[in-house]
C-alpha cells in the first residue's frame, strides 16, 4: 500500500512539474512573441491624403500610362503631355511638385487610385455611370463623341446589323454601346490596348471593328491613312480627370482650377483671335512650326527643338497654354495661319524682301529679326578643294526649288558655270547633306544652324564657302493680331543674344563633333573590360543581360566618364535623362552604382515592351534602338518596315532600313512620332553589337 501511495506521489509531482515547465515555456515565447512585434515595423496601410495632407507633403502623387511619356508627337490639339504640363501649372500654383506613379494599364490605374496610392490620374477619361460609383470627376476637360472605326475596305454598318466590335480592356465604350446598340456583340480583349495598337490590329485583320473618342481619332488621322470613321455615336460623353470617391477636398481644389483656367476644350474649329481676346478667353497659343531637328522633334519622349524652346517661354512669361501646329511646308504654313488653324509661325524661316513682298499680299506680317544664319556651301572634305566661287566651274549643286537657297543657287549657276538641280521637294536639307557625307551628291547649300547640328554627326563634311551672311530670321502673324506681333517683338529685344536665348542656341547649335574623340583602348585577354565591371555584373543578373553587352553599351553612351552629359540634358555612364531617372527613383546620376543600375533597369523596361515572340537576340537589338532613340520611333520603323514588305521582327537590314526612311519626310509626316534621326539609332545598335562581339572574344 505505501510502495503504492509512493508511486502515485511521485507521478503527481511529475505531472505538476512537466506543467510548470511548459507554462515557463508558454511564458518565454509569449516574451519573445512580443519581442519580436517591437522588433518589427508596423507597416501603415496607405490611406486617403486629403487636401491638407497634400499641401503639408509639399507633393501631389499622379498615375500616368508608361508609354505616356511618348505618346506622339503632338501635331495638334490634346494629348498626354498636355496633361502633364496642366497638372504641373495646377501644382506650381499651390507650391507643390509631382510625383508621378507609372502603371502599364488603365486597370492598374484605377486599382491603385482606390488603393490611395495616388491622388489622382490626370488624363482624358470618360465619365460613365459604372466609373462614377468607383470615383470622382472633375469638371469635364473635354466634350467629345465616340466613334466606331475601321479600315478603308470595312463598311458601315446598318443601324439593324449585328456586329461584332472588339474594346480594349477596362474600355469605357462598353457601356455606350450596350445603351445605344444593343444588338451589337461585344469582345472585350484581355489587354488594354491605346487608339493607336487598336488600329494597327485593325490593319492586321485581327478585328474588323473598334470604338475610341474623336478626338483620338483626330489625333490618328494627322499622320495616317488607314483607318476611317464609320459611324459617329449619337451621344456626347464628357472627359475629365479622376480623383478618389472620397476625396472631396481635393476634387474642390481641381474644378475650382478647371473653372479660372477655363481649361475645358472642345474640337477647336479654325479662329482668328487677337492676342487679347487668347488672353482673356484663356485659349491655348497656337504656333504652326516644321518638325525638323532645327524646330521641333521628339526625342526619348522629350519635346526639344530651338523654336519649341523659345516659343515654350514666350507662352510662359505670357500666361499662355502652348499648342504647337505642324505642317509640312512652306505653303501649308501659310494657309494654315490664314485659315485660323494657327496664331503664328515660328519655324526658322528667313525675312528676304521677296519673301516680305509676298506675305504682305496675303495680309500676314513679320517680326523683327529673332536669329541671324549664314548660307554655307556644303562639300564632301575628300571632294575638289574650293578656294573661290571660280572653283564652282564644272560642279554640281542640289537643292530644293522651294528652299530659300535656290535663288543664291541659280546666280552661282549663272555667274560660275556650276550645274543646278532640283531636288526632290521632300528632300529636308538636313538629308541633301547626308547624301554629301555620302557621296551621293557633289555640293548643296544649308544655313549655318543647320550646318552646325549636322557637324555633330558627320565628320566628312566642311564648308569651304560662306556664300551669305547674317540673314534674318523673323516670326510671322496674321494683320488682324497687331498685339501679339508687338508681345513677339519685346520678348525678342529682351532676349535675343541674352542669357537664356545663348544657352537655348548653344544647346542646338555648338557644334561638339571634336569633344568626343575618344579612342577605344586596346583591351587584351584577361584585363578589365571598364573600370566597372564588377557594378554591372551585380546589376546584370536579375534582368539577364550578358554583362559584356552594358559594358559595350556603356561605351558608346560616356566613354566611361562618369561626369559626361549631352545637350539635350542626358546624364552620367548611362546617360540618362533626369526625368526618366527620376521615375526610377535615382537621385544622382554621377554616382556610377545609381547610374548603371538605372541604365540597365530602363534598357529592361524598353525590351519588355517588344512582343515576347521576338527572339532573344532581336529583343536586344530593338531595346537598343530604343533605348537611343526612344519606343515610339522605333514602333514607328516596325510599322513602315510592314508597309514596305520588310520583316518587322527583324533588326539588321529590315527595321533599321525603314528606321533610316523615317528621316525623309515622304515617311515621318506619316509616322506617330514623326522625324527621328534614323542613322543615330542604326549606327549605335551596330557600334554596340560589333563591340560587344569583341568583348566576347576577349574574355572567353
Amino acid at each position: 500500500m505505501l510502495k503504492n501511495l509512493s508511486w502515485l506521489f511521485a507521478l503527481v509531482f511529475f505531472i505538476f512539474a512537466c506543467e510548470q515547465n511548459i507554462s515557463k515555456n508558454n511564458d518565454q515565447q509569449n516574451i519573445d512573441a512580443q519581442s519580436i512585434d517591437q522588433e518589427i515595423p508596423k507597416v501603415k496601410k496607405p490611406s486617403l491624403r486629403t487636401w491638407q495632407q497634400i499641401k503639408a507633403s509639399g507633393f501631389i502623387t499622379a498615375l500616368k500610362l508608361d508609354q505616356e511619356g511618348e505618346a506622339a508627337l503632338p501635331r495638334y490639339g490634346s494629348t498626354s503631355i498636355y496633361h502633364r504640363q496642366l497638372l504641373s501649372l495646377f501644382a506650381e500654383e499651390h507650391n507643390l511638385q509631382v510625383k508621378w506613379i507609372t502603371v502599364s494599364n488603365l486597370k492598374e490605374m484605377f486599382v491603385q487610385l482606390e488603393l490611395f496610392k495616388a491622388d489622382l490620374i490626370p488624363r482624358h477619361l470618360t465619365m460613365t455611370k459604372k466609373r462614377n460609383e468607383r470615383f470622382n470627376f472633375t469638371y469635364p476637360i473635354l466634350r467629345d463623341k465616340e466613334v466606331l472605326i475601321g479600315t478603308l475596305k470595312a463598311k458601315t454598318p446598318t443601324s439593324e446589323e449585328n456586329i461584332l466590335i472588339t474594346l480594349s480592356a477596362g474600355s469605357a465604350y462598353q457601356e455606350s454601346i450596350e445603351k445605344e446598340f444593343p444588338h451589337w456583340t461585344i469582345n472585350i480583349l484581355e489587354e488594354s490596348l491605346n487608339s493607336e495598337q487598336l488600329a494597327d490590329e485593325l490593319i492586321k485583320g485581327t478585328f474588323e471593328y473598334s470604338a475610341i473618342d474623336g478626338f483620338a481619332f483626330d489625333t490618328l488621322k494627322q499622320y495616317r491613312d488607314d483607318i476611317k470613321v464609320l459611324l459617329t455615336m449619337p451621344n456626347g460623353i464628357d472627359l475629365a480627370w479622376m480623383v478618389n470617391l472620397k476625396n472631396l477636398t481635393l476634387l474642390n481644389k481641381l474644378n475650382n482650377f478647371i473653372s479660372e483656367h477655363h481649361v475645358t476644350q472642345i474640337a477647336e474649329p479654325n479662329r482668328k483671335f487677337d492676342f487679347k481676346t487668347l488672353q482673356k478667353k484663356k485659349l491655348p497659343l497656337r504656333v504652326i512650326t516644321r518638325n525638323s531637328p532645327e524646330t521641333y522633334f521628339l526625342w526619348r519622349g522629350e519635346l526639344l527643338g530651338f523654336e519649341y524652346e523659345l516659343m515654350k517661354r514666350f507662352a510662359h512669361l505670357n500666361n499662355l497654354k502652348l499648342e504647337m501646329v505642324v505642317a509640312d511646308s512652306y505653303d501649308e504654313m501659310l494657309t494654315m495661319l490664314k485659315e485660323g488653324r494657327g496664331d503664328m509661325i515660328a519655324a526658322g524661316l528667313s525675312r528676304t524682301q521677296s519673301r516680305l513682298l509676298s506675305i504682305k499680299q496675303e495680309k500676314i506680317q513679320s517680326s523683327i529679326r529673332y536669329n541671324r544664319v549664314a548660307e554655307l556651301l556644303v562639300a564632301h572634305q575628300e571632294s575638289p578643294a574650293i578656294n573661290s566661287l571660280a572653283d564652282l566651274e564644272g560642279r554640281i549643286i542640289t537643292v530644293r526649288r522651294s528652299s530659300s537657297f535656290w535663288q543664291t543657287a541659280k546666280k552661282l549657276a549663272t555667274k560660275y558655270k556650276a550645274t543646278l538641280v532640283a531636288a526632290d521637294e521632300l528632300l529636308a536639307t538636313e538629308l541633301l547633306i547626308a547624301q554629301v557625307a555620302d557621296k551621293k551628291i557633289d555640293l548643296t547649300i544649308a544655313d549655318s544652324n543647320l550646318v552646325a547640328i549636322e557637324k555633330n554627326f558627320r565628320d566628312e563634311i566642311i564648308t569651304p564657302l560662306k556664300l551669305k551672311d547674317s540673314i534674318p530670321y523673323a516670326y510671322l502673324t496674321r494683320n488682324n493680331n497687331p498685339e501679339l506681333l508687338s508681345r513677339l517683338n519685346e520678348f525678342i529685344r529682351q532676349h535675343y543674344r541674352k542669357t537664356f536665348y545663348n544657352v537655348v542656341k548653344n544647346k542646338y547649335f555648338k557644334s561638339t563633333t571634336h569633344q568626343n574623340k575618344h579612342r577605344e583602348s586596346r583591351l587584351q585577354v584577361g584585363s578589365d573590360l571598364s573600370p566597372y565591371d564588377d557594378i554591372i555584373k551585380n546589376n546584370v543578373t536579375e534582368y539577364h543581360f550578358d554583362w559584356r553587352l552594358i559594358v559595350s553599351q556603356m561605351y558608346q553612351e560616356s566613354r566611361f566618364d562618369p561626369l559626361a552629359h549631352n545637350s539635350s540634358g542626358a546624364k552620367g555612364l548611362m546617360q540618362m535623362l533626369p526625368r526618366t531617372a527620376k521615375e526610377l527613383g535615382v537621385t544622382n546620376l554621377t554616382e556610377p552604382e545609381q547610374a548603371i543600375s538605372s541604365g540597365i533597369r530602363y534598357l529592361n523596361w524598353t525590351r519588355e515592351r517588344f512582343s515576347k515572340d521576338l527572339p532573344v537576340q532581336e529583343q536586344i537589338f530593338f531595346s537598343l534602338a530604343s533605348y537611343n532613340a526612344g519606343y515610339g520611333h522605333v514602333k514607328d520603323a516596325q510599322r513602315l518596315a510592314r508597309k514596305l514588305g520588310l520583316r518587322d521582327d527583324k533588326w539588321f537590314n529590315h527595321v533599321e532600313k525603314a528606321m533610316l526612311l523615317l528621316q525623309q519626310k515622304k515617311y515621318y509626316k506619316k509616322a506617330r512620332f514623326g522625324y527621328v534621326r534614323g542613322t543615330e539609332p542604326v549606327n549605335y545598335v551596330r557600334n554596340i553589337h560589333q563591340r560587344y562581339l569583341s568583348y566576347i572574344r576577349i574574355t572567353e
